[in-house]
């Protein structure tokens, strides 16, 4: 057997999320509840999901010592809930999402802020006094400047200049990380606003310009809306769904 296939035989890597070992308590505490965030939605109880020591450790490669103190960190934040059954000798272990939301909040703002087309000026171009550089320039410069400068305006201003038409949504067009972020904010359900925006457009012929714009608008109104209705809750998107988009960009 090669390297690789040693590997593969040592079964699937643990994955987790780096960032939260800080905020967590640890290296541990974050593998720990990344692997019972991952498992949470196939809870069968209202105790939430039912795992062994030797389960977590083949899963996490955690022992059970360190599955212990990891567990008691995430106990003490107030992330993990975790109920004994002696008698049956079960150990449920069920995530608090209201608090996982607390510790996610900050990520999710900058996630959002830095979602925005803002892009700063890298130190190569920053802003330079046009006066003392014009000084340090020699007349051969200058004339050369002034030559390729009239040059460049004429070619500009002989080229003709195409306006945008507004077209039917193309069949390629998917929503983007700003349309989800914007719709992580607004907490409504991506996929299914994407769904009912491209029937709304092909049933009305509608046509746009530029159509993520278009999309973000929608997106945006939709959340006014439907905060606007509490009856209609189909679009919300609950705190674990929430918190897993959340997490999912914090692994790029």
């Amino acid at each position: 057997m090669n390297a690789t296939d040693y590997m593969r035989a040592m079964g699937k890597p643990i994955a987790y999320y780096p960032k939260l070992a800080k905020p967590l308590g640890g290296v541990s505490a974050a593998i720990l509840f990344s692997q019972l965030f991952y498992w949470q939605d196939k809870a069968t109880s209202n105790l939430g999901v039912y795992k062994t020591r030797d389960e977590l450790e083949d899963e996490t490669g955690l022992s059970h010592n360190e599955q212990r103190t990891a567990a008691k960190k995430l106990c003490e934040k107030g992330i993990l809930i975790v109920t004994e059954k002696r008698l049956e000798h079960k150990t449920f272990y069920k995530i608090d999402n209201e608090k996982v939301n607390e510790i996610l909040g900050d990520f999710a703002s900058s996630m959002i802020t830095s979602s925005r087309d803002i892009k700063s000026i890298p130190p190569e171009l920053d802003i330079v006094d046009v006066g003392t550089t014009t000084k340090s320039i020699s007349l051969d410069q200058e004339i050369t400047t002034k030559n390729t400068t009239e040059i460049t305006t004429n070619i500009i201003a002989s080229k003709p200049q195409t306006q945008k038409r507004a077209r039917q949504i193309p069949d390629d067009f998917e929503p983007t990380n700003h349309h989800r972020d914007i719709a992580i904010s607004q907490n409504i359900n991506l996929d299914n606003e994407f769904v009912k925006f491209r029937d709304y457009c092909l049933a009305n012929g509608k046509k746009y310009i530029d159509w993520d714009a278009a999309f973000n608008n929608w997106l945006r109104n939709s959340g006014k809306y439907q905060r606007a209705s509490p009856n209609n809750k189909s679009n919300f998107m609950t705190l674990s769904e929430r918190n897993r988009l959340v997490l999912e960009s914090m692994r790029g």
